[in-house]
């Protein structure tokens, strides 16, 4: 049943992200589906790949990328993702999700930038990804707004993890 809500929950994130998020230029950089799986990879590693498929399969129909490249991109992202977070971090502090999503952010935009370039040079796309001054712009934003989301995110769920404690712990 946690694996439905998940999936339901990927499949809202990825139609919110490119049927709404997509059209404002503001918040087109916020990718909810990379969210999701950076905040899902530290504790449920598993569900994040799973997610990381269905999601990465639904912004490629709606991407003018080639085909599987989000899905490559969020597998391997959750991979290092993991990797870090099994590694370099012991336990939960407020610092841990900004960096993971600054890892998870910069690794999924490099992996993005490797498979577009890899596509063009085999000759299987025809569009070239190019460097220059916008994409740095676009990908600092992406970075400050993922974070921001991941901040909140995190807080978030402290805070119902507090209050639902309240209720769910009996004294002796």
């Amino acid at each position: 049943m946690k694996i439905f809500f998940y999936i339901l929950l990927i499949i809202l994130a990825s139609i919110f992200q490119m049927s709404f998020l997509s059209h404002f230029d503001f918040l087109k950089n916020i990718n909810l589906v990379l969210i999701i799986i950076i905040f899902t990879t530290a504790t449920n590693y598993p569900l994040s790949l799973i997610g990381a498929i269905t999601g990465g399969f639904l912004l490629d129909i709606y991407s003018s990328f080639q085909f599987s490249s989000s899905i490559i991109s969020l597998i391997l992202t959750a991979i290092i993702i993991k990797n870090i977070f099994n590694n370099y971090f012991s336990k939960h502090h407020f610092f841990t999700y900004p960096v993971i999503g600054f890892i998870g952010v910069l690794s999924y935009n490099f992996i993005i930038a490797i498979l577009i370039n890899f596509f063009y040079w085999i000759r299987i796309n025809e569009f070239n990804f190019v460097l220059n001054k916008v994409y740095f712009i676009s990908l600092i934003w992406q970075i400050i707004l993922n974070i921001i989301c991941i901040i909140l995110l995190d807080l978030l769920t402290v805070l119902i993890h507090t209050k639902l404690k309240k209720f769910f712990l009996f004294k002796n």
